[in-house]
């Protein structure tokens, strides 16, 4: 019988190096994907907040008897509408846009993961002389940011809207 023969330390350092070139591959797949899933978590979660406060604030504005605020010529950061006969505020704090339903407490309509820069509220009205009526709509303008511990993850996407009072 023949003697068993060992492993050559040239053997044993290709295997090492193969086995090195494997994992740096792997792992490199694996930090992809994570960046992956947290921009789209990132992008999905903006996106969610711009529908869901866009979508508010038109509600709010159409059903919208009077807007005290902004006035025409003077935009603002904040947006006061009476709706149903109360008044209702939009403003931020801390980066995080809310709304106030007459003295009810705020209710934050951005989670906290998403961050609003000083939105923007204009005023906008067309006299129509034809008609002698005044159409009044408010212009909103608002950007949206992801907060991100992690570069990989940064977003921000921005609300423009007009929407006519009734």
């Amino acid at each position: 019988s023949q003697p068993s023969r060992g492993v050559s330390l040239l053997e044993l350092l290709i295997y090492i190096a193969l086995l090195a070139g494997i994992m740096i591959i792997v792992s490199d797949a694996f930090i992809s994907l994570s960046k992956g899933r947290g921009r789209a978590e990132a992008r999905n979660e903006v996106n969610a907040a711009i529908r869901f406060a866009g979508e508010r604030i038109r509600q709010d504005i159409k059903g919208a008897s009077v807007v005290t605020t902004p006035i025409l010529g003077m935009p603002s950061a904040t947006l006061s509408a009476t709706v149903s006969g109360t008044t209702v505020l939009y403003d931020t704090l801390t980066g995080r846009l809310r709304r106030t339903e007459g003295v009810e407490s705020p209710v934050f309509v951005t989670g906290t993961n998403v961050f609003v820069d000083v939105p923007t509220f204009t005023r906008l009205e067309n006299y129509n002389s034809t008609l002698l009526a005044t159409t009044t709509a408010i212009q909103v303008s608002m950007r949206f940011n992801y907060n991100a511990s992690s570069t990989d993850w940064t977003y921000g996407a921005s609300l423009q809207t007009t929407v006519n009072l009734r």
